[in-house]
């Protein structure tokens, strides 16, 4: 259809056929888009979620990162509050990570508050170093148990659905310097979140302080 448009057109342009025929070949480019960003053509709950995510406080995910990351990764990241790895995370290490003292664990935000106080590991993820935080796999594992997770309202669901799809839709492909930038800077935040040995942070359980989120 668009190239019977364009054919229409060439025969015998006038003015604003032209700048039509114009559009039709080189059509303009959506930096909206192009960034991830789907708010301006996204359902009305999508749009309540985004901005309901960018009102309230994060522990891992800041209001600067939001025009530089995917809306869906900002959207997903925001489910998640901080908790302590257990010993058991280290099962698959020879050696202990780095910042073992002061890392933190990814905890959904919804399974904390059903299980204030408990080890619900179901919903905990220990990337133990950037390289596993940049793995592909991590974000899908995140992106599944969000959606599975019987605690989360299905409004954030349904958001992170769409804004897949739109993604697909639009053939948009997340940037890999922001998404490297973003992960970078997680992982900072992530590594030095507890305290250091010697400065109030011995004795802490794997168990996510709720209090500290509020």
């Amino acid at each position: 259809e668009k190239l019977l448009a364009i054919m229409k057109i060439a025969e015998n342009p006038t003015a604003s056929e032209h700048k039509q025929l114009r559009d039709l070949i080189f059509p303009k480019v959506d930096d909206r888009l192009v960034n991830s960003k789907f708010s301006h053509i996204a359902s009305l709950n999508t749009r309540q979620v985004i901005a309901k995510c960018r009102q309230e406080r994060a522990v891992f995910v800041y209001p600067s990162d939001f025009p530089i990351i995917s809306d869906f990764r900002f959207v997903l990241f925001h489910q998640f509050l901080p908790c302590r790895p257990p010993k058991s995370a280290l099962s698959r290490r020879r050696t202990k990570p780095d910042k073992w003292d002061t890392l933190s664990g990814l905890y959904c935000k919804h399974c904390a508050k059903a299980h204030p106080g408990e080890r619900y590991l179901r919903g905990m993820y220990f990337p133990l170093d950037l390289e596993s935080l940049c793995d592909s796999s991590l974000p899908c594992n995140l992106q599944c148990h969000i959606m599975t997770c019987q605690y989360v309202p299905f409004a954030t669901k349904e958001t992170l659905d769409e804004l897949q799809r739109l993604a697909a839709e639009h053939g948009v492909i997340t940037k890999r310097n922001a998404k490297k930038t973003f992960l970078q800077q997680l992982w900072k935040r992530m590594a030095n979140y507890y305290p250091a040995p010697g400065k109030g942070g011995e004795g802490v359980s794997c168990i996510v302080d709720l209090s500290r989120e509020k």
